[in-house]
């Protein structure tokens, strides 16, 4: 588990350090992929920087950069009966290319995990770990998006239709705790919380491997050839089949990194503005 102070993120580069593999960042451009994460966001609104329009806060947990696509967590104000109350959102949004109009627009999936309309039951999604699920399917050009706080079995799963492609990402970083930290960005879009896993797969997973990916991830151990036992073997080839670009469990650590148990070396650096420029 790592903590995000809403002063710093984690970074994925687009290309492999080294070019020791082609599996990197860059090559979900153009194609199908999905960002996996657990999640506790900070929900204490006097806490968060008002960077929507002055009053309201949204926070990257996961993201591309660029014009910023992913996983997010937002809170609201809105006005309800004469009254001002706070609607607490997990929203998944991507930019694409509208084909009839030829403009860049933003495509949005949410959930209200709780409003103060809501009643004392939803309270306790704000206090809960959540697995967020985001996929984009390049081919039927949807966006999907489960969301499952720990006390729920079930997921819940909202879908929407895009009217193009995608943009470029081609370019862009993968992000976690932030959209970007560099200081050449204006919305950084810093997020507060604690976060136990990222991944980034290369297609869009279907149910089976989403839940194998939030029910395994925990005791994941690493690469096949450092272990030999048939269920981390097993595990590991599972794995293989959901075409990972990036996974760390933030188990193994450096100071300044986290392992990737991918196998491609797409280890997740941290990055503060105050070192520079990596």
């Amino acid at each position: 588990m790592i903590t995000l102070d809403g002063k710093h993120g984690w970074v994925v580069s687009y290309l492999n350090k080294h070019n020791l593999t082609n599996n990197a960042v860059s090559e979900i451009h153009n194609n199908s992929w999905t960002m996996c994460t657990t999640i506790k966001p900070n929900w204490k609104f006097d806490e968060l920087p008002k960077n929507i329009a002055g009053k309201g806060y949204q926070g990257a947990a996961m993201a591309l950069s660029g014009k910023h696509s992913g996983i997010f967590s937002l809170i609201w104000p809105a006005q309800h009966e004469g009254r001002e109350v706070l609607h607490y959102m997990i929203k998944g949004e991507l930019w694409y290319t509208n084909r009839e109009t030829g403009k860049e627009e933003i495509i949005q999936v949410d959930f209200v995990m709780h409003d103060e309309n809501m009643g004392k039951s939803q309270h306790r999604f704000l206090e809960e770990w959540l697995d967020i699920c985001l996929s984009y399917d390049n081919d039927n050009e949807t966006l999907t998006m489960s969301v499952r706080a720990e006390s729920q079995d079930e997921w819940n799963t909202k879908e929407e239709k895009l009217g193009g492609k995608i943009i470029d990402y081609s370019g862009g970083h993968v992000w976690i705790g932030c959209a970007n930290a560099f200081d050449t960005q204006s919305n950084e879009q810093f997020w507060k919380g604690y976060c136990k896993s990222a991944g980034l797969f290369a297609k869009k997973l279907d149910d089976s491997e989403r839940d194998r990916f939030f029910k395994e991830y925990p005791t994941f151990k690493g690469i096949a050839k450092y272990f030999r036992g048939y269920a981390h073997r097993r595990q590991v080839y599972n794995f293989e089949q959901m075409k990972p670009i990036v996974f760390t469990n933030f188990l193994t650590t450096t100071h300044y990194k986290a392992y990737d148990f991918s196998g491609n070396g797409n280890h997740p650096m941290i990055y503060k503005e105050e070192w520079g420029l990596y």
